[in-house]
């Protein structure tokens, strides 16, 4: 009896291996939906007023989109993406502060052009995306205790955020979590603990019930401020997963539990010579292909670095160049999921983050089994405080390899035993037309090198109307 389901378990995988295709299509519809999501973040918080004694605000935002794509067949792909939010805060006596912000997105792809697991035609929310309560301790005793002025500020704050370590490798994500934070002239610490939000997709969208993810992450981020130009810092992040399984498979358990150390610093190298760096070591327990109980250890590493040349002429022209290095294990057949992946009594090398890299629109690799070389820049050829605004172009050359050219990467065309992925040529153009408005193009294109048996080019366009109000 055993033996049966072990082979009818065996058939089931087999089958679930299929779908990794359509799971690596999905898979480049989220990394590049955490760019464009990174991007709108920053506009948000651009966004939000300044402190006072007593205020109640509200704002918005209003994004339409198209997008045109290669898709994992060579064809052509459409999608269009309506995104509104809206956001509200109240503070008080610069002590509480109450924020929330609503999202209602519609997301709309051609007859036959959507990813396997992404519906055509979808409507979700209006949901609550952020939503938390923050107060002021060290103020709060200030204004009611009666107290003198502490030598830090202390922040306690409660609800659905976003939490960010580093650079946003190994976390960076809206969480239901507790934070505090504390600071002083030199230094700042913060602590956390929270759980994804519910319905979240597995980053392995091969498990059984992959569509809610049920993990809890605690860490903390120490930032030291006391030596001229440079910010250096150092952090934890301790991930568990909970998720369960359904249906259960027999022979295959799915858990990934990682722990996450890095250090970095961020600063002025020179008076227009900006760096950013950091390195960070993942450890912790997952289990490897056809293994129930048993788990291998993680041992795996990733680093990214950043230099921005600021050159003093006109159209303020920005140099940029950044070097990102996750590793792979050549053991892996697929680069995120338990089936066909790290071999029994092996460790596992391959670096898996909940964090955000952009290593390419048109390649849309997850960070992981990837090295890459960007060079590239940016300048301002027109910008008025009246008529027309300001308009912003820019360029990136990316030079894409594999970590690890025996190991598997998160794009399953990049089938071969070698470690050349291609190169990718990324424009854009951004026409600030007023304060409130704005249009956005960008252009992406990969060339693929010896790691792929297609070696076709692949295609992203991306245009936007931005609307905040």
């Amino acid at each position: 009896m055993r033996r049966t389901v072990r082979v009818i378990s065996v058939c089931a995988i087999a089958a679930l291996a299929a779908a990794t295709a359509h799971a690596q299509q999905t898979e480049q519809f989220f990394q590049r939906s955490l760019f464009f999501e990174k991007d709108v973040r920053e506009r948000l918080e651009e966004k939000v007023p300044a402190e006072q004694k007593t205020l109640i605000e509200w704002g918005g935002f209003y994004i339409p989109s198209y997008t045109y794509f290669t898709d994992l067949g060579g064809d052509n792909g459409h999608m269009t993406y309506q995104d509104f939010r809206l956001w509200t805060q109240i503070r008080v006596d610069d002590v509480h502060r109450v924020f929330a912000r609503m999202r209602l997105s519609y997301l709309d792809f051609a007859p036959g052009d959507n990813p396997a697991r992404v519906r055509s035609h979808d409507l979700a929310g209006p949901n609550l995306e952020i939503g938390y309560y923050e107060v002021d301790l060290s103020r709060a005793v200030e204004k009611y205790g009666g107290g003198g002025k502490w030598p830090v500020r202390v922040v306690g704050r409660g609800g659905r955020q976003y939490i960010e370590v580093g650079r946003g490798i190994a976390l960076a994500k809206i969480l239901d979590a507790g934070l505090f934070l504390v600071e002083a002239k030199d230094f700042s610490f913060k602590g956390f603990a929270g759980r994804t939000v519910h319905g979240e997709d597995n980053i392995d969208l091969l498990a059984p019930n992959y569509s809610d993810s049920r993990r809890n992450f605690y860490g903390g981020e120490f930032r030291y401020r006391g030596i001229d130009r440079h910010e250096p810092y150092a952090f934890f992040v301790i991930q568990r997963d909970w998720s369960d399984e359904k249906p259960d498979n027999p022979v295959q358990d799915f858990r990934y539990n990682s722990q996450y150390y890095g250090i970095g610093s961020r600063g002025a190298l020179a008076t227009n010579l900006r760096y950013e760096v950091e390195s960070l070591w993942e450890l912790g327990r997952s289990h490897a292909f056809l293994q129930e109980e048993a788990t291998e250890p993680i041992r795996a590493y990733a680093f990214d670095a950043e230099l921005d040349y600021y050159v003093q002429r006109p159209c303020k022209p920005v140099l940029s160049m950044e070097y990102g290095y996750a590793s792979g294990d050549g053991d892996r057949r697929n680069a995120t999921s338990s089936i066909q992946g790290n071999r029994a009594g092996t460790p596992d090398r391959q670096f898996q983050g909940f964090g955000f890299v952009n290593s390419g629109l048109a390649l849309a690799s997850r960070f992981s089994n990837v090295q890459f070389l960007r060079m590239g820049g940016r300048l301002t050829p027109y910008d008025r405080k009246t008529g027309l605004g300001r308009v912003d172009v820019g360029a990136d050359c990316y030079f894409q390899f594999k970590a690890n050219r025996e190991g598997a990467m998160s794009d399953t065309r990049a089938n071969r035993d070698s470690s050349s992925l291609g190169h990718e040529v990324d424009l854009f153009v951004e026409w600030r037309i007023f304060s409130d408005l704005a249009v956005s193009l960008r252009y992406a294109r990969f060339f693929p090198g010896r790691a792929y048996g297609d070696r076709d080019p692949r295609d992203f366009l991306y245009t936007a109307l931005n609307f905040s109000f």
